[in-house]
């Protein structure tokens, strides 16, 4: 780190700053469901006062998210011991139930704070009414099921594993028979407070499911062994805070802790858990809140 002090002192002494020129927001404007980054090395606070960012974090939204260190050119990285050649990165989700409009959030730091403003747009979901039978009605979550899932979808690993050049795979080739965001009426009342956390694709029981990026599995959730809602289901570590979800699976082709690529076979589309019929739910997750995984789907990835 020593290097990156004496580049920061010679910027300091050879530059003017506007207040955020050392963060890179992008993008400043975003709709319900997507993702806000952050990202740098340092930000420069009046009087002189500097702070890594890895020493600093966000607050957005009533929750608090930490910066990661990224490397950016791995040569580079190693050439100089590891003082160059990376920043540091922090995505920040927003939701369905994210207000729309112009929001704070705060850079806390040891030298000092900051506050920047994005623009939440409106996502437009749409209602969507699902019958039930008595026996799917009737079924609710588990507690092993709650704490399991609650784990999965926080975990939080330093190093991120995807490839952000290109677009994730889509894990179903199946029709989509939902999207992510909507509001649901089960048996004509609307659930309160809720909306679709992922994308539903149609596919036949036992067609196959596939890692949409490279990661890890961090969970293998069974119908038999309390996961009544989710069903057989499994969740995948992506590094960064980024945690994707297949539920109502019949098969599954991994393990716990195993390490899969993008393309990789890891189920079959099933009908268990709370489900009308057989399709596969993909979720993804970011620092712990449900995000649309559209964009991650059709663009290179944040």
């Amino acid at each position: 780190m020593k290097n990156n002090i004496l580049l920061l002192l010679i910027l300091l002494l050879t530059h003017s700053y506007a207040v955020h020129s050392a963060i890179w927001i992008r993008p400043n404007s975003v709709k319900q469901g997507e993702v806000v980054i952050l990202s740098g090395l340092y930000y420069p606070f009046e009087k002189g006062n500097v702070s890594f960012l890895n020493e600093c974090k966000i607050q957005f939204e009533n929750n608090e998210y930490k910066f990661s260190k990224e490397i950016l050119n791995w040569e580079e990285y190693i050439k100089s011991q590891k003082q160059n050649g990376f920043h540091f990165i922090t995505r920040i989700p927003t939701t369905p139930l994210s207000q729309i409009g112009q929001k704070k959030m705060t850079l806390l730091c040891p030298n000092g704070s900051e506050t920047f403003s994005i623009n939440i747009l409106a996502g437009n979901f749409t209602i969507q009414s699902i019958k039930l039978s008595k026996k799917k009605n009737s079924l609710q979550r588990t507690e092993i099921e709650d704490k399991a899932v609650k784990k999965a979808i926080n975990t939080f690993s330093p190093n991120k594993l995807w490839d952000d050049s290109k677009s994730w795979l889509i894990p179903n080739n199946a029709r989509q028979s939902a999207s992510y965001g909507l509001r649901r009426k089960y048996n004509g009342v609307l659930a309160k407070d809720y909306f679709h956390k992922g994308i539903d694709y149609a596919g036949w029981t036992g067609s196959p499911v596939k890692s949409p990026a490279k990661g890890k599995v961090i969970l293998l959730g069974k119908e038999k062994e309390g996961f009544a809602v989710h069903g057989n289901c499994l969740f995948i570590d992506h590094g960064q805070g980024v945690v994707s979800a297949y539920l109502h699976l019949s098969e599954f082709y991994v393990e716990e802790n195993q390490e899969v690529t993008a393309g990789q076979l890891i189920g079959k589309v099933g009908n268990s858990g709370i489900a009308t019929g057989p399709h596969l739910h993909f979720g993804l997750y970011v620092n712990g809140q449900s995000v649309n995984p559209s964009r991650w789907l059709s663009e290179s990835t944040p």
